[in-house]
């Protein structure tokens, strides 16, 4: 396996067990490198981590049984409901037989079935708490849990180029740092300093290196870095200048709940609107595409020429993937209220959110 500072081939992610299992869409596909410890149960290994995630991996010799050995793996993480019976990436992988076995189904649903297919192994030993680089916080990062490090990377503003499937939502400051295949968020500065202020949502930006002091946590997976410094840095003198070229791109994001919901009725005139997405979003890309107004026939005793259009304030919050909408004023009794997502709205990687409308019905 290349040594850190080296090419990796393109979309390669270091990845915990944790972040696979917990977003699986992000990863389904994926080329990923995990550290985790491997255990038999019957003739099947599994991956697992010091919280019990536990990830069935194929291609992976068991140890003897009631043993454990440490594994650095390289694979591709499917998430095998996602996938037809007769895709040919896996024709020749034992997905029904494992779906019969352990599920009793013939094939799994969305979510019952996470596995890594691995192309290669090599034990290894645990990083243990000294010496942390960005890429070793990555792979082993409950070895580094509450110790303070300091790790150096190229900025990669807001997850501008989808290196992480989600954010920890500290601060509208979090920005990515990345180094080959490994990428960590870092909370709590702003990236600026003696000579330096960059921009969370520029892409000019992304070329330039940092080095981040700071305490390590975990957030679904994800290292976090709570920094307590950023000064600027060089690159490793033995590695050649990245182009910054966008990953592979995820999936469309999309509406998974609204409160009130669709054609919801007897609506509060006070109410206001939440509208969760299953992607991280771009904050600023919500602007001027957020329309409200009335809709169908006015309530009586309105005024004649009444507009349609509706005030509001709206805000992203990141941590939980919700658009907040509240009204100006308290809406008017008996009337649609039409909220409409135009076209132009994106996820952080760029993929467009399609157009979209809540309608709903307000009481008395």
């Amino acid at each position: 396996m290349p040594e850190p500072g080296h090419a990796q081939p393109a979309g390669r992610r270091v990845a915990t067990l944790e972040s696979l299992t917990s977003r699986p869409l992000f990863f389904h596909g994926t080329d990923v490198i995990v550290q985790a410890d491997v255990e038999a149960d019957g003739v099947l290994a599994y991956l697992v981590d010091e919280r019990g995630v536990r990830l069935l991996a194929l291609d992976v010799t068991p140890p003897p049984a009631g043993t454990r050995e440490r594994l650095e793996a390289t694979g591709t993480f499917y998430d095998v409901g996602r996938l037809e019976p007769t895709d040919p990436r896996v024709s020749n992988l034992p997905f029904d037989r494992l779906a019969t076995s352990l599920l009793g189904k013939s094939w799994p649903g969305v979510g019952e079935l996470p596995v890594l297919v691995a192309s290669s192994t090599r034990v290894v030993a645990g990083s243990g708490p000294g010496g942390a680089s960005l890429r070793t916080l990555a792979l082993d990062p409950d070895a580094h849990v509450g110790a303070a490090v300091t790790v150096s990377g190229r900025f990669r503003g807001r997850n501008l180029y989808g290196d992480l499937p989600g954010s920890p939502g500290k601060s509208r400051w979090d920005f990515v740092l990345a180094s080959v295949d490994a990428a960590v968020w870092v909370a709590g500065r702003e990236p600026k300093g003696d000579g330096f202020e960059l921009d969370v949502q520029a892409r000019i930006d992304t070329g330039r290196w940092l080095e981040v002091t700071g305490a390590v946590a975990l957030h679904e997976g994800m290292v976090v870095i709570d920094a307590t410094d950023i000064a600027l840095a060089d690159p490793p003198s033995d590695r050649a200048p990245i182009t910054p070229v966008r990953p592979r791109q995820g999936p469309p994001p999309e509406v998974i709940f609204s409160a009130p919901l669709q054609d919801d009725v007897d609506v509060p005139r006070d109410t206001t609107v939440r509208i969760q997405f299953s992607r991280d979003m771009d904050p600023d890309s919500f602007d001027n595409r957020v329309t409200v107004s009335y809709g169908g026939p006015a309530a009586a005793g309105a005024q004649a020429g009444d507009a349609d259009a509706i005030g509001f304030e709206a805000a992203y919050r990141p941590r939980n993937r919700v658009f907040e909408i509240r009204f100006d004023a308290e809406l008017q009794p008996f009337r649609t209220i039409d909220v409409r997502l135009l076209d132009g709205i994106t996820s952080t990687d760029d993929v467009a959110l399609p157009a979209w409308t809540l309608s709903f019905f307000v009481g008395g």
